[in-house]
């Protein structure tokens, strides 16, 4: 029987772990919370009684505690059984990558608890101590959590989810509009850095109206074709190709030249924006990037005319795409409907008086 050392000589007996509860024996996880394994023995006088007998059986059912609870099927079982599901697996790469750095705040919180135990009031503490500081992030881990309980009602792990009557946080659509001269500003300020290929990054996003994501995912094979650039739009907007235009060939010359032109070239499947691997560049790579140059922007700016010109508002990559589609001619941005035109049509329209 594994014993250890105690403060109490008569409780050396007892497992790692093992401890006299008020009425029962308990087993305590590293992880928190108690187990009960049995009722505590007591002779008429109310002395305990811990013979040999006792002890094999608060043995007996420290083992089958320990068991139960390391095969037990806690939300951090559940969340790694959907992480391995063909489900998970079909979602875009960035998707997955923002789903793994969720978990590090997620997993500390819900990961040692029951699923069926977890009730929208435990989801509404979650979201309120983490909205105080990060509204946007809170409503992104209700996203997580109610997509991993719906998957688990799907496959009865769950009955019911417990987000579902939990409300998410406002958040104000975004109306910023990058005027031309903030443009052109990032733009030179990135063509100055070690991370130039920002430059044709943001050229190729405005000119085609594509997502960071969906320009990273831009194949030279597959996607640069004679037409113009075959845009894969996710978020079921509607694929499109963007003919080809001086400042977009431009764009894509550019790419090549300044995004790792010496790293390894994939036989099938190469990137238009390289890596040092030369698969293509992350999206951890492209934010580092972009939040560096858009600093030296506001805080280093450059120097026109004689002036300094520094960048006074900050703006997102995505930004790029909303700018994109409200300079076009036709607001095209491969939107299926004129509600999600309008979000990215970050200008007003100029109407005629009524008379």
């Amino acid at each position: 029987m594994a014993v250890r050392q105690r403060r109490d000589p008569k409780a050396a007996w007892m497992p790692s772990r093992v401890y006299r509860g008020r009425s029962s024996y308990e087993y305590h996880p590293k992880e928190g919370g108690g187990i009960k394994l049995l009722p505590i023995q007591r002779d008429e006088a109310g002395k305990l009684i811990e013979n040999e007998s006792v002890r094999a059986d608060v043995y007996s059912a420290y083992l089958k505690a320990k068991n139960e609870y390391a095969h037990r099927k806690d939300t951090k079982w559940l969340i790694n059984t959907y992480m391995a599901s063909i489900q998970w697996a079909g979602l875009s790469k960035d998707q997955r990558d923002n789903d793994v750095y969720r978990l590090k705040r997620i997993i500390p919180v819900f990961g040692n608890m029951m699923p069926e135990r977890i009730t929208p009031g435990h989801i509404r503490q979650y979201m309120d101590k983490l909205g105080s500081t990060k509204q946007p992030s809170a409503n992104r881990d209700h996203g997580f959590l109610s997509r991993l309980f719906n998957w688990s009602i799907e496959r009865n792990y769950m009955q019911l989810n417990p987000c579902e009557k939990v409300k998410r946080f406002p958040e104000a659509a975004r109306d910023r509009y990058i005027e031309d001269w903030e443009y052109w500003l990032v733009y030179e300020v990135a063509l100055a850095s070690s991370y130039a290929w920002i430059a044709p990054m943001m050229e190729i996003a405005y000119l085609c109206r594509m997502r960071d994501s969906e320009v990273r995912a831009i194949l030279e094979d597959e996607d640069v074709r004679d037409e113009g650039i075959f845009v894969e739009r996710g978020k079921h907007s509607k694929n499109e190709i963007t003919a080809w235009s001086p400042r977009l060939k431009k764009a894509v010359e550019d790419a090549r030249r300044l995004c790792n032109p010496t790293a390894p070239s994939r036989v099938s499947k190469r990137p238009l924006f390289k890596g040092r691997s030369g698969g293509p560049i992350s999206a951890a790579n492209r934010k580092s990037g972009w939040k560096r140059i858009r600093d030296i922007a506001m805080n280093e700016g450059l120097e026109f005319e004689g002036k300094v010109v520094k960048l006074q508002t900050p703006f997102t990559f995505h930004d790029i795409k909303a700018k994109g589609i409200t300079d076009h001619e036709s607001k095209a941005g491969g939107h299926r409907s004129k509600k999600m035109e309008a979000v990215y049509d970050r200008k007003p329209d100029i109407i005629k008086a009524t008379r």
